[in-house]
């Protein structure tokens, strides 16, 4: 059992210094989680540059998440969140790199990462301020605190890998059905939100809601990519059709705006390009974007160092296929 001395605070921050007291596992050692303690799989996940990941939650006893509103859940306060990331050595095998935890309190959201020591038995919490570009020589990430505010802020309630698309058809574990059987959930009786279209069209709007729009590209006051004025998150009201959803109709023969980064890109004039091209996906900065490194205009912009070689095909797929017998507008000249 870990010690008062095992679980003090540092000095500049109110999370525990070691994992193992933060209420994760009831038996660290073990790897056993803790009473309460529940492991999901989203439907969508977001690309970490291959990482294996495991996520836990941990809704405080009589408490409820409030799905009123299915596009911002709102989370009781002792909620926490855990995502553990496994990476791939130079030798080719998975080893522990990082969990990263999130508990709401009073004051709102604390979160830090813990980083696992070389043999894998003690998980330390990192004072983030600078992150770590590449642990271990895998070239995965930690974030900086700063990062994950960036993205987290695109939230109401700061929480990303949670919502009914999320949590719905292909989500393992805690599910959102689940969740109503379970009683953790009240004002739910909107969850069963479906993406609309055929299979290419479910794939993309779906890749794009989970790698782009829950954090960035919506309209939340605070989400980094607010003002682009191009927003990629599937929200309740506009699931009539693929046409009705705002990845279409704030993409489609969208212009850049005047502060668009084009550094990286073979093709530097803004005349080129279009957020989405209909037929046309070497025209369109979104594919561009998908493929880029290590540049700013990258897009998952932060978070990642590697292309996403299947999420780039479901994308190309889906805008090659915007053919106006489908009923998408024809491309811009």
């Amino acid at each position: 059992m870990p010690t008062d001395v095992d679980c003090k605070n540092p000095d500049d921050g109110a999370l525990p210094v070691n994992l193992r007291c933060t209420g994760l596992y009831g038996d660290f050692d073990k790897r056993e989680l803790a009473c309460g303690v529940l492991e999901y799989k989203p439907a969508i996940e977001l690309w970490s540059d291959a990482a294996a990941k495991r996520r836990f939650v941990s809704i405080p006893k009589g408490q409820k998440v409030d799905a009123s509103d299915p596009d911002a859940f709102m989370y009781p306060v002792g909620t926490q969140f855990w995502k553990e990331f496994r990476v791939q050595r130079a030798d080719g095998a998975m080893r522990l790199a990082e969990t990263r935890l999130l508990r709401k309190t009073e004051d709102g959201w604390l979160y830090t990462s813990y980083v696992w020591s070389e043999d894998e038995r003690e998980a330390i919490q990192m004072v983030n301020a600078e992150g770590v570009p590449d642990l271990y020589g895998t070239g995965h990430t930690v974030p900086t605190r700063d990062q994950c505010k960036e993205c987290h802020s695109g939230r109401t309630d700061f929480i990303l890998g949670w919502d009914a698309f999320m949590l719905g058809p292909g989500a393992e574990g805690l599910t959102r059905e689940s969740l109503v059987e379970l009683g953790l959930i009240e004002g739910g009786s909107d969850l069963a939100l479906s993406i609309p279209g055929n299979e290419v069209e479910r794939q993309a709007l779906g890749y794009l809601h989970a790698n782009c729009g829950v954090s960035c590209h919506n309209e939340a006051v605070d989400a980094p990519a607010r003002d682009t004025g191009l927003f990629l998150r599937l929200e309740k009201d506009d699931l009539a059709s693929v046409l009705t959803t705002d990845a279409v109709r704030t993409g489609v023969n969208k212009r850049p705006d005047d502060n668009a980064k084009f550094e990286g890109l073979e093709i530097t004039d803004p005349a080129h390009w279009y957020a989405i091209r209909p037929g046309d996906p070497a025209r369109s900065l979104l594919v561009a974007r998908q493929e880029m490194r290590g540049f700013e205009g990258q897009m998952p912009r932060i978070g990642t160092n590697k292309v996403d070689p299947t999420g780039v095909q479901v994308v190309t797929r889906w805008i090659q296929e915007m053919t106006q017998e489908a009923g998408y507008p024809p491309a811009d000249p």
